[in-house]
């Protein structure tokens, strides 16, 4: 949930109901892959993993053809924009979340839709990649 001026709680306007729990961070790279298939989605978190020494990530299904992919090396905000503003596909995601001054992405259940769920891990997973999951598991044992 995000403060109003006056220190208000207010629910974001893409929960519709209920409250959304999200893994937010300045630290390291974040995606949101919405309308690909599985192997679109694999074939750009390896692509970015390579080309930006990412040292791994892992690939969540947030919901039908939509993935997340969280990388595990800790990175500048520079470095972040340079990752996220290399492919066309993370150009929309990009923009948003350079609104917001972080990256944002959805462990719980939003409007209906089920908790993502980890498909895949890739590399290693002792950084960003720990403490995602740490929280992720904290939400699945314990959810809102």
């Amino acid at each position: 949930m995000d403060k109003s001026n006056d220190g208000e709680n207010v629910m974001h306007e893409w929960v519709k109901q209920g409250y959304c729990v999200g893994f937010v961070t300045t630290r390291g790279v974040l995606l949101d892959l919405d309308n690909m298939t599985l192997k679109k989605a694999k074939w750009i978190a390896k692509t970015l993993l390579y080309e930006f020494k990412l040292e791994g990530f892992i690939l969540i299904r947030s919901s039908s053809n939509n993935y997340h992919a969280v990388f595990n090396k800790y990175v500048s905000w520079k470095k972040i924009t340079q990752v996220l503003f290399s492919r066309y596909e993370c150009v929309r995601y990009a923009v948003q979340q350079m609104q917001n001054g972080h990256l944002t992405l959805r462990i719980s259940k939003k409007n209906g839709k089920n908790k993502p769920k980890v498909l895949l891990k890739v590399g290693e997973t002792n950084k960003l990649i720990k403490d995602y999951l740490e929280l992720y598991e904290e939400n699945q044992k314990n959810p809102l």
